[in-house]
């Protein structure tokens, strides 16, 4: 690292060449006022709070926009610096309404700090203040011009960082202010960035509005229970009660970023759904049960069948959402308590494939993402992947990497949010991207523009070779649309740049992507002579990579959830789910509702009554993840604890310690009476990760599709997450419910045109499995033939529509529409 040596205030002091004197002041803990200084921003230099006094320079330097120099002596608090910056105290109050009694900033407003400090009792000019009406139209923030001082820190973090823009400087001179175009509502993402780095009351959260004073509160961090990017999150509580979600700048892997997830989303265990009590189903209903009860009946009803069936009729289901030690817990009751393998997950549709290539191709039982993967390749490829919705956080890495000079390419049939910040879309027809994969190979092996020796030397290279005969650029182009010279150039572009990456999300909610997409990426990579590392697919969830590696999954001969709740064979005769709820997450929800039905046993651990629990023979009431302890493990490998920060709901109790009972309850001793204990054990499994000798190779991925669209069914369902929500989880927010509430359907305007259906009217949705009824929205952002829906609410069933991939085929879904 190249220092350079300057002296702040009399104090010597270095900092990496080409920072500004207010970073190297920051860094090196010299507190420089400022109002429009962000570090994930460009210099800006509009508020003049960080003027200071450079020795042989004339005038006063905005510190945030100075690079230092060797040897520069400079000077924060001079009597010059401090009446600079009284005046501009004083210009800034000026308009700024004196409210602070009323304003939810109040204590955590850098004006107000400002002020204290450098202000008067006193104002020496005199002007009419702003009166402007509060918008309060939006969901989840209310904007404040009155309260603006136009710093632009919301205008940059939205544009420039997030990559949305959804609002910016209107008007001129007295008049100017911050909104979106026209002064309409603001329509955006509402990730809330905005909101954080707001220096005062302009932007606030109306879910926290008038709820309390800053010195009321306790804050705790912990990591978010969404997505897997392992985001800490900042939550405030007031009597018990959490009240706010916000990022902070040198807190977690984040770094203060967030989304409206880790944000607004934390209000889903304050559900009205909630479960307080353990329930049992007598005479067809569930009633009110005591925990001795519930335990007893319930082990002596997974007894009976083990006696009558053996324990192979007996089987479980993990969750992506509890700890590692709740899930280490479920695996070691089903296999020592029960005696079985029969244990899976929700991931089994997502992860288990990424999984499953990584290991065909590279060797390896265990490959976490890198958090900074993104920023150090040259060229980027995405593959049918809205990774900004998937993996928000994470995402915002690509957009940066592209505004630092790196090519981003995306090829994906909808226009994303990726898309729009791209270098190049390649606009593909949907799931066709192992063609593409294919065909980019293709010429890269017969232009010789791949690693020979390295290649070569790879398991199945010859077979690679043979597979990729018909994916010339001609054939791939008539499966995906995307033009023979695009196809020809992105390959020559990959191949000549001098850092790749191949990135793409394994979501269980996803249809346009299969193990062969996997396959063909990781063949891609290895083609090159690039490792495991330049193949990035995240695991999905904020534990799923923990639950797997906690061994939530067959080690041998067990049943796969396949063959647990598609095989229609009768031999599983019980069922235990652990914080899950395959009626609304798993696909072919008619075949899934006639196996649960179909149970003598049906056991549902879960902290809400969800449906699948409505079916259940015994509910059993568990913490959520903010009333307990333990630990998640992030899409990129890292292990974090998580703290208990709110008191637990009624009876709930932690899922582990419910497992621990119940074992004990059918007289078995599984070694381990406290969390400390399974920590250990979890913390000695979790150490051999990783310690697999890679072997490479090549493992030949062809273009299949499982169903394909007919005169009956002539368009394409594709399903996926959407930026607001994760699983189904947070549907029952209410905060992020106020965002996106409902499902709907997004079609092509010549598809809305060519089937009679209006924006915003119902449409029915059929395919051979069933039928459901959507609200039609009419967008551009979806191609013709092609229908989008996102599948996380419960009540618009969209999997009854769906089904399972059982191979590396492609599973989207022929569907026809038609006005309601």
């Amino acid at each position: 690292m190249n220092l350079v040596e300057l002296t702040i205030n009399g104090k010597t002091v270095k900092a990496e060449r080409g920072a500004t004197i207010l970073q190297a002041a920051l860094k090196n803990g010299i507190y420089i006022p400022n109002l429009c200084y962000d570090s994930r921003l460009k210099p800006y230099g509009g508020c003049r709070m960080c003027v200071v006094e450079v020795e042989g320079q004339k005038g006063l330097s905005a510190a945030c926009s100075t690079q230092i120099r060797e040897g520069m002596i400079v000077h924060t608090e001079t009597p010059g610096v401090a009446k600079s910056r009284k005046a501009v105290l004083e210009l800034l109050l000026l308009h700024h309404p004196l409210d602070c009694p009323v304003c939810d900033k109040a204590g955590e407003c850098k004006l107000q700090d400002l002020a204290y400090k450098y202000g008067s009792t006193r104002n020496r000019f005199s002007a009419s203040r702003k009166n402007e009406p509060e918008r309060l139209d939006a969901p989840v923030v209310e904007r404040n011009p009155n309260r603006c001082i136009l710093c632009g820190l919301c205008v940059r973090i939205c544009q420039d960082h997030q990559g949305v823009g959804a609002i910016n400087f209107i008007g001129r001179g007295f008049k100017t202010k911050i909104s979106p175009a026209f002064e309409e509502t603001l329509d955006c993402e509402f990730c809330g960035q905005c909101i954080d780095v707001c220096p005062v009351g302009a932007l606030g959260s109306k879910t926290y509005r008038f709820m309390s004073r800053v010195w009321y509160m306790n804050e705790e961090a912990i990591v978010c229970p969404y997505c897997g990017c392992g985001c800490t999150t900042n939550l405030s509580i007031r009597q018990g009660k959490i009240v706010r979600g916000r990022g902070k700048e040198g807190i977690g892997i984040n770094d203060g970023n967030l989304c409206g997830k880790g944000r607004y989303g934390f209000d889903y265990i304050y559900s009205e759904n909630r479960l307080k009590t353990p329930l049992i189903r007598k005479d067809g209903n569930l009633v009110q049960a005591s925990w001795d009860e519930a335990l007893k009946y319930v082990a002596e009803r997974i007894s009976g069948v083990i006696e009558k069936h053996g324990p192979s009729a007996v089987g479980a289901i993990g969750s992506q959402r509890c700890s590692i030690e709740d899930n280490f817990m479920l695996q070691k009751f089903m296999r020592e308590a029960v005696g079985t393998d029969n244990i899976d997950s929700a991931a089994r549709f997502g992860y288990a494939k990424a999984h499953k290539a990584m290991e065909a191709a590279f060797g390896s039982d265990f490959l976490p993402i890198g958090w900074e993967a993104p920023l150090d390749a040259k060229f980027l490829l995405v593959i049918e992947s809205d990774i900004t919705s998937a993996m928000p956080v994470w995402g915002l890495n690509f957009i940066l990497a592209k505004n630092n000079g790196s090519y981003l390419a995306v090829a994906d049939a909808k226009e994303t949010k990726l898309v729009r910040n791209s270098s190049q879309w390649l606009r593909l027809v949907p799931g066709t991207g192992v063609a593409l994969l294919n065909g980019m190979m293709k010429v890269i092996i017969d232009e010789g523009l791949y690693d020979k020796e390295k290649a070569q030397g790879i398991e199945n290279f010859v077979a690679l070779e043979s597979s990729l005969k018909n994916y010339t650029p001609s054939a791939v182009s008539a499966i995906t649309g995307v033009s023979e010279d695009e196809i020809r150039n992105l390959a020559r572009e990959y191949a000549s740049a001098k850092s790749r990456l191949v990135a793409m999300t394994s979501g269980a909610s996803e249809n346009i992507k299969s193990l062969n997409t996997m396959l063909a990426g990781a063949n891609l990579v290895m083609l090159l002579g690039d490792g495991p590392g330049s193949l990035q697919i995240p695991a999905e969830f904020s534990n799923t990579l923990g639950m797997w590696s906690a061994g939530v999954r067959p080690a041998g001969q067990g049943k796969e959830m396949q063959e647990m709740l598609y095989a229609n064979d009768g031999s599983l005769k019980a069922l235990y789910i652990m914080g899950e709820n395959p009626l609304v997450t798993f696909h072919d929800v008619t075949t899934v509702e006639k196996t649960l039905k179909s149970m003598e046993l049906l056991v549902v651990q879960d902290i809400f009554l969800t449906d699948t629990a409505k079916l259940a023979d015994v509910v059993l009431p568990a913490c959520s993840w903010a009333e307990k302890d333990g630990t998640f493990m992030s899409a990129t490998g890292a292990v974090q604890k998580i703290n208990k920060i709110v008191k637990e709901t009624g009876e709930a109790v932690p899922d582990w310690e419910i497992l621990l009972r119940l074992s004990k309850a059918m007289g078995k001793d599984l070694g381990l009476n406290s969390l400390k204990e399974i920590t250990a054990q979890v913390n000695e499994r979790l150490s051999a990760l990783g310690k697999k000798e890679l072997k490479l190779s090549f493992n030949p991925a062809l273009y299949e599709l499982i169903e394909n669209s007919n005169n009956e069914f002539p368009m394409l369902l594709v399903t996926a997450n959407i930026l607001q929500h994760s699983g189904a989880l947070s549907s029952l927010s209410r905060n992020l419910d106020s965002v996106v509430s409902d499902a709907y359907l997004e079609l092509s305007p010549a598809d809305a045109e060519k089937y009679k259906i209006k924006n915003e009217s119902f449409v029915k949705v059929v395919s051979k499995r069933g039928e459901i009824l959507l609200k039609a929205i009419i967008s551009n952002e979806v191609p013709e033939k092609t229908v989008f829906v996102p599948i996380h609410f419960a009540h618009a069933k969209v999997n009854t529509l769906t089904y399972p991939a059982v191979n590396g085929g492609i599973p989207l879904v022929p569907v026809r529409i038609e006005p309601a």
